[in-house]
């Protein structure tokens, strides 16, 4: 992805860029009215970036609950005390109690007693205070896990987050632009050759669909056209394999070039275009 989050929602479906809220719209990271806001944008989009937002919606949500589905298995009897004895303030630690307003905090001792000395109403008192600092501590303890637990869906949350934004491509990008034109030529060749382009992104998509294999021997070839009468550039080579069906080509930088072309040469390609151009598909506005 080559942009930042603008300051608020407005402003990136004023400039076309609804795609980049796809994931927090998955994981409900908005606001109920930004959802509706956006649900309204989707219902006037073009369908296609609907149908890429919904998509990216379900990966996104597939993702997560695929790195969350492992096999359930029951903890050990031991595990919350074994959790409680690890815990700040756990029992066998010296730890001053509350502060009371305007008080010193005090700390509590056991009764010193002779080893020897060991009565039944001195062991019913122990396990009276292990039972109190339990119940004490069970809320916090509760508490720890449940915000180390959201730390750590946060953590995988923010990687599947990055992840799936930076999967968005220069097609994707091209087509939620705000400048955005499309056109669609018919090839003299055969088939059909659809564009968009976008100066806002610097960058073109075209794609071929049902044009017929070169001749043997032979293979397409695209060109830049630069604006200023030099050399085409070119743009590599395309078998019959290749155009079979639908070949898309994305195009960056494009400023400087007046049309894209696309010509029939020798199989390896050619430093120059080879006569007659079998299409030429315009870049300017």
């Amino acid at each position: 992805m080559n942009r930042r989050f603008a300051d608020d929602l407005g402003t990136d479906l004023a400039r076309g860029h609804v795609l980049e809220w796809a994931e927090l719209y998955a994981l409900d990271a908005i606001s109920a009215d930004e959802r509706r806001i956006i649900d309204a944008f989707l219902a006037d989009a073009d369908p296609a970036v609907g149908a890429t937002f919904l998509e990216r919606v379900r990966a996104c949500r597939e993702t997560v609950t695929t790195a969350y589905a492992n096999e359930q298995m029951d903890p050990p009897a031991d595990l919350f005390d074994r959790i409680l004895a690890r815990l700040p303030g756990a029992v066998g630690d010296a730890v001053p109690t509350p502060v009371e307003a305007g008080g010193a905090a005090e700390v509590s001792e056991p009764p010193r007693s002779h080893p020897h000395d060991v009565t039944h109403d001195a062991g019913q008192d122990e396990l009276a205070r292990r039972r109190t600092a339990r119940a004490s501590m069970s809320s916090r303890a509760a508490r720890w896990v449940v915000a180390a637990a959201a730390a750590t869906v946060l953590a995988v949350g923010g990687v599947t987050i990055a992840q799936n934004l930076q999967q968005t491509t220069l097609q994707e990008q091209v087509l939620q632009a705000s400048d955005v034109r499309k056109a669609q030529l018919a090839l003299a060749s055969g088939g059909t050759a659809d564009l968009a382009v976008s100066g806002e992104e610097d960058a073109a998509v075209v794609t071929l669909s049902g044009v017929p294999a070169p001749i043997p021997g032979h293979v397409y070839q695209m060109w830049r056209i630069p604006a200023d009468g030099t050399d085409p550039v070119s743009e590599g080579t395309m078998t019959g394999e290749d155009v079979a069906g639908s070949k898309v080509t994305e195009l960056e930088d494009i400023s400087g070039f007046s049309a894209i072309a696309i010509t029939v040469e020798p199989d390896g390609g050619s430093a120059t275009p080879t006569l007659p151009i079998v299409a030429q598909i315009p870049l300017g506005a």
